[in-house]
Formats: C-alpha cells, sequence, structure tokens
C-alpha cells in the first residue's frame, strides 16, 4: 500500500485539493449555476484521479472479479476525459452568454463523450481503443487508441478556438485564467505520453479548477460583468490614489441620451447592445490614455491620465467609432459629457459633481435643441 502512494502522491495531493474546493463550495449559501457546472466538474475529475491508480493496480492481478474491475476501470476513464472537457466548456460558454438554456440545447458539450461511449461499447466486441487479456488480465493499447488521445486533444484546442472567437466578451484576467485552465490537460497528456508513469493528465486540470475558483467565484471582480469595463469600486480606487498622488489628471462623466426611451421601444436586450456599443467605443478610444469605467446603468467616466485641457479630439473619435455600425439604432445613439480637470485640494465628490454638472447641462441644452423646430435648431 505504500508503494502505491508513493507512486500516485501527485494523485493523492489533487484530491486534497478538489476536496478543499467542494468543502468551501458547499459552505456557501449562493447556488448558482456556474457553482453546480463546477461541482460537476469536480466529482468527473476526482474519478479520474482515482480510476487512473486503479488501472494500475489492478493490471496483472488474479482474484475472482478482476478482470470486470480492470475492464470498467479502464473503461470509465476513456469515458470521463471527453465529459470533463465537455464541463468546462459548459462553464466558459456560460461565464461569457450567462444562459443556461443555450448550454442545455447544446446537451453540455457532451457530444464527444457520447461517440467515445458508443465507441467503447463496440471496443467490448471489437477492441479498437484496447483489450484486457483474460488469462494474464493485463492492459494492452489497441490500433485506433491514439485516436482517442486525438479527440481529447481537439477538444481542448476547440475550447481554445472558442475562448479566441469571443475573448472580446470577458475580462482579460478570464481569457488568462481560461487558457492555463485548457492548455495544462493539453501540456499533461503531452508529458504522460513520453513517460506514463508521470500522471501529470488529470492531475493538471486541478491547477485549472483551483484558479477559477478562486480568481473567479470568489474573488471580487475588478470588471463590470455586462461591458468588461472597469466597475465604479475600480474608478473610486483610481481615483482615490491619484488623489493621494497629487498626480495630474481630469475625469470625464459621459451620460446616454434618451436611453431610457431605446429600452422601452426596443426592449432591454437592446438596451444592453447600446451599453456595449458605448463601452466598446470607450475602451477603443482611451484604452492607453485613461480608464474607462461604468459607473452604473448608462453612466461611464473616464479618467484620463497627465495633463488633459482639451478632450475634444477623444470626444469625436468616441462619435466616429460609434457610427461604425449598420444598425440603425446603435448608429444613431447620441451622449452627453463633462470634463473637469483636478485641482490641488479638490475632494473626489467636489471634483465629480463639477463634471457631472457640465454633462447634465450639455444634457438639457442638447435636449433644448431637439425640442426645436429644425431651422431653429441648426442657427443655435
Amino acid at each position: 500500500m505504500l508503494d502505491y502512494l508513493v507512486q500516485f502522491q501527485i494523485n493523492v495531493f489533487a484530491l486534497g485539493i478538489l476536496l478543499s474546493l467542494y468543502l468551501f463550495m458547499r459552505t456557501s449559501k449562493l447556488r448558482t449555476f456556474t457553482n453546480r457546472l463546477l461541482r460537476w466538474i469536480i466529482y468527473a475529475t476526482a474519478a479520474s484521479i482515482v480510476l487512473e491508480p486503479l488501472t494500475w493496480i489492478f493490471d496483472g492481478m488474479m482474484f475472482q472479479g478482476a478482470y470486470f474491475l480492470e475492464y470498467s476501470t479502464n473503461f470509465l476513464l476513456f469515458l470521463v476525459g471527453p465529459v470533463i472537457a465537455g464541463l468546462l466548456l459548459s462553464y466558459v460558454d456560460y461565464r461569457i452568454f450567462n444562459d443556461a438554456t443555450r448550454i442545455q440545447n447544446r446537451v453540455y458539450y457532451q457530444q464527444a463523450s457520447i461517440m467515445t461511449f458508443l465507441v467503447l461499447v463496440y471496443n467490448i466486441f471489437n477492441p479498437i481503443y484496447f483489450r484486457i487479456n483474460r488469462e494474464s488480465n493485463s492492459f494492452n493499447s489497441g490500433p485506433l487508441k491514439e485516436i482517442h488521445y486525438g479527440v481529447l486533444a481537439l477538444s481542448y484546442l476547440l475550447m481554445l478556438y472558442f475562448l479566441a472567437r469571443h475573448w472580446r466578451k470577458i475580462t482579460r484576467k478570464e481569457v488568462l485564467i481560461y487558457a492555463i485552465c485548457f492548455l495544462t490537460p493539453i501540456l499533461g497528456m503531452v508529458v504522460q505520453m513520453f513517460d506514463s508513469k508521470l500522471h501529470f493528465s488529470w492531475t493538471s486540470i486541478v491547477i485549472g479548477l483551483f484558479m477559477v475558483y478562486i480568481f473567479l467565484e470568489t474573488m471580487p471582480s475588478d470588471e463590470d460583468y455586462l461591458t468588461k469595463l472597469f466597475n465604479r469600486r475600480s474608478y473610486e480606487t483610481e481615483l482615490s490614489y491619484l488623489v493621494r498622488s497629487r498626480k495630474p489628471f481630469g475625469i470625464l462623466i459621459f451620460d446616454l441620451n434618451d436611453f431610457k426611451e431605446i429600452n422601452d421601444r426596443h426592449g432591454h436586450h437592446k438596451g444592453d447592445e447600446v451599453l456595449l456599443h458605448f463601452a466598446n467605443a470607450l475602451s477603443h478610444v482611451f484604452s492607453k490614455e485613461g480608464l474607462a469605467s461604468r459607473l452604473g446603468g448608462d453612466e461611464f467616466a473616464v479618467i484620463l491620465r497627465g495633463n488633459r485641457d482639451h478632450v475634444d479630439t477623444h470626444i469625436n473619435k468616441v462619435k466616429t467609432y460609434l457610427q461604425k455600425t449598420e444598425d440603425e439604432v446603435l448608429k444613431s445613439l447620441t451622449f452627453s459629457y463633462g470634463f473637469e480637470k483636478y485641482y490641488m485640494d479638490m475632494s473626489m465628490d467636489d471634483l465629480y459633481k463639477q463634471a457631472d454638472q457640465k454633462m447634465y447641462l450639455q444634457k438639457k441644452l442638447s435636449k433644448k435643441e431637439k425640442n426645436l423646430p429644425e431651422g431653429m435648431a441648426e442657427g443655435l
């Protein structure tokens, strides 16, 4: 028994981490769809980590039922790989689209698992993935075993493609975590192909799960969930730092014009599209020179570092970006803004109030122009 513990100590360590994650998740009163998906991934990963050493332990043993145990553990080990891959992709899909029905309609991305199960059933009668010698109860690879590993690798590469396709819809932190989560199993499989005694293929998944739970499920995010801009907390943290450090900066406060009317006329889904479109414009224009944030609703703010006395160029760039769409609702979007430069001894509240007052003054003028006859509005 001690020899087995030494040989599979990394499996024991990985199981300990999974157990800790599971217990922490159970202590939370909050029940979410992502929480449920993570629990399923933990169950499947724990099964693979237990099954892997069992296939080695039962290999070559001769006692009543040994053949069934050796065959069934290998059968399940082959099956659990695509199950984990599908659940991981389901988790990422939900984090991006926040739509449980979408994932259920895609059968939790278990198409590869269903195909693998059917192949494994066929394998019982015509071994192509593996065979168990009844006389010696020993494992032998089948002629098409590499196809299984190819399907697994392809599943994780598909996840990376999915991530690359939708990377603009998630935070930079999520992109990094998902990339590590998907790449580590591939690297683990490659390492284990060179030395089957290095049990990295399944245990490497635990690293990704640990990062997902710690950094995505428990730590507060710095970014707004919908727009992926920084949130109010991040905005206030950066503002407080700049005030304390007495560095030159200014703030731009934005508010969308007629946003309630867009929501009422076209629905909240279109309203979300408008917020995303405007957020993308701010991110595009101010990515290098400022920190763009969503303060709440249709109110946005940009902290411009350095001496920024003139903002007209930036505003024109935002307006130009908003026009780069075929959607008439998005194309007709307008906004009001107010800029205030920070001066020594100004408080954060004073700075915000002055920029906010300028923004509302512009909004009132915009409404007044809108209500005037066309000729009179042009003369203002």
